[in-house]
């Protein structure tokens, strides 16, 4: 594929699709963050030979997965940071590049389901890693320059 910027569009309107269908559903929001869940899984298990935690914290697996994202091309690492603030992850992602950053601001301009994709890939690797209920609570996604979130249990 020539053109990378239309693979981008693509994604962002295939979350839209799905967030405006799912949003009719009962449960469609659990539905929209299971089937990004999925597809983190099925990532993860393509590039799992490159997924390599340097330590056990939630912190360290989300840079491992960041990693992985990063050497495929998919995102800049330098535009994540992750602080620790007990067993919670403080997420912040400079969504200025984020591949995601059409499906936020549309989704929220015409009203629809919203539950954003990298923030929950990132839930579930550390969710997965281990072995425990993790939960992303949004802070301020869309109305700025950065995205903030905290993944906890």
């Amino acid at each position: 594929m020539e053109n990378p910027a239309f693979l981008y569009t693509l994604i962002n309107k295939l979350f839209l699709a799905a967030s405006e269908t799912l949003q009719e559903v009962p449960g469609g929001d659990v539905s929209l963050e299971n089937i990004i869940e999925n597809l983190s899984r099925r990532v993860f298990d393509e590039f799992k030979r490159d997924y390599y935690p340097r330590g056990t914290s939630p912190k360290d697996f989300a840079t491992a997965w960041i990693r992985v994202l990063g050497k495929q091309g998919f995102l800049a690492e330098s535009h994540y940071e992750f602080v620790e603030e007990g067993d919670n992850l403080k997420v912040a992602i400079f969504n200025g590049s984020c591949a995601y950053r059409e499906y936020c601001h549309q989704a929220e301009r015409e009203g629809i389901l919203f539950i954003c994709p990298r923030m929950t890939s990132i839930k579930w690797v550390i969710a997965r890693s281990l072995e425990k209920p993790y939960r992303v609570t949004p802070e301020a996604i869309i109305h700025s320059d950065v995205c903030v979130g905290t993944i906890h249990l």
